[in-house]
């Protein structure tokens, strides 16, 4: 497969790789001396990419891939990824009329939205996963440190010898052991020997049957629970608990060596079905407590996603509403106590007296004409030598 180089020894993507593992120690190193060494490794265990998080839970035939991204990392590319065109648009209308409030309003709802997203998730996990695991009879949370446990700290759930199955039972998982180990059956195995031709190897494996020895383990588990689990008024006897872990832990034994004696009848019989049967149970009886517990996190981490993502979808814009009508109140209180400005009138100035023109002394002043004097009519002359 050729590798595309970029005038260097090593691949580009390589040396990011790399780079981005070291850069937690790295960045802790270099900040211990100046912010000290909580607040350094604070800042390291943001930095910090877990790679073992990564991992596939079975749900029936499908396969989910879980993974949480570091913090930091995450914050730092979603600020200037978002809030940066974002302000930017906001700048660029708020140019053509002189009006920049929306730069605010995109800061105040997209740093909260963000910082909400990046932040809120990990407490939201922990309160619903603390309040769900009473129900699920496992420990979902860390009993004493505090803090989810991963997905890859349930690899801690695994039964692999009496020694952990004793201890997965003193933390407080029996209910949950229980239940995984009550929710096994040989998935359609049975029926599938059932439908071969060969008696021969019918009987074989009837010797060591999955379903026998699925049954003759959920009934083990279930007495060492019931007698071995730790109770808030009683001692506990750990030579005998560890005692019976062991004949405990015989039964899962005995669900392997069934499940590889049901191997070798699909191999001698060409069986196809048996074979994908068989693979599909092996390690689930010893692993059973472990993907419970990853089935019964999962529940958990989508419903506080949900509940994350309708809260920042109305909590930003609230508090930009309230902060906005709280602005616009203030500075209409401010317009109504400022007294009313006072308009200065110019004084009146009397008219300058002028001296009486020639005219005015000598004819006291008559209108030529006034439309309101009564009018007289003319009278005709008289002739006296007409009668």
């Amino acid at each position: 497969m050729s590798q595309i180089r970029f005038g260097a020894s090593e691949p580009f993507a390589y040396k990011a790789a790399q780079w981005t593992y070291d850069l937690p120690k790295k960045a802790e190193k270099a900040l211990t001396p100046k912010l000290g060494e909580k607040v350094s490794r604070f800042i390291g265990n943001q930095l910090n990419s877990d790679f073992s998080q990564y991992t596939s839970i079975s749900l029936g035939r499908f396969k989910t891939l879980l993974a949480e991204p570091p913090r930091l990392p995450l914050l730092l590319l979603l600020y200037p990824g978002t809030v940066g065109p974002r302000l930017y648009r906001a700048y660029q209308r708020g140019k053509e009329n002189n009006d920049f409030r929306e730069m605010g309003d995109v800061l105040r709802r997209d740093l909260t939205a963000i910082t909400l997203f990046v932040f809120a998730l990990a407490p939201l996990v922990y309160g619903v996963s603390k309040f769900t695991q009473g129900r699920t009879g496992v420990n979902l949370v860390k009993p004493k440190e505090g803090g989810v446990l991963s997905y890859s700290d349930f690899r801690n759930y695994k039964i692999d010898n009496p020694q952990a199955l004793w201890q997965v039972v003193k933390e407080g998982n029996g209910e949950g052991l229980e239940k995984a180990i009550n929710h096994l059956n040989d998935g359609g195995l049975q029926k599938a020997v059932e439908s071969l031709n060969n008696a021969e190897l019918k009987k074989e494996y009837e010797k060591a049957s999955v379903g026998d020895a699925l049954n003759k383990l959920k009934q083990s588990v279930k007495d060492f629970v019931a007698n071995h689990a730790p109770k808030s008024d009683a001692a506990i006897d750990e030579k005998a608990a560890v005692k019976a872990a062991e004949t405990t832990f015989e039964q899962f034994d005995l669900v392997d060596e069934s499940v590889k004696k049901a191997l070798d009848l699909g191999k001698k019989d060409n069986s196809k079905q048996i074979l994908k049967i068989a693979t599909h149970l092996q390690g689930q009886a010893k692993g059973a407590l472990e993907n419970y517990a990853k089935v019964r996190r999962l529940p958990s981490d989508m419903l506080s996603f949900a509940v994350l993502i309708a809260f920042i979808g109305w909590f930003p814009m609230w508090i930009n509403g309230v902060w906005n009508k709280r602005q616009f109140e203030k500075k209409q209180a401010m317009k109504a106590q400022a007294p009313a400005p006072v308009v200065e009138k110019s004084p009146v100035r009397p008219a300058p007296a002028l001296p009486p023109t020639f005219r005015q002394q000598a004819v006291p002043f008559q209108p030529a004409f006034s439309p309101f004097a009564p009018t007289v009519a003319p009278q005709r002359p008289v002739n006296p030598f007409i009668r």
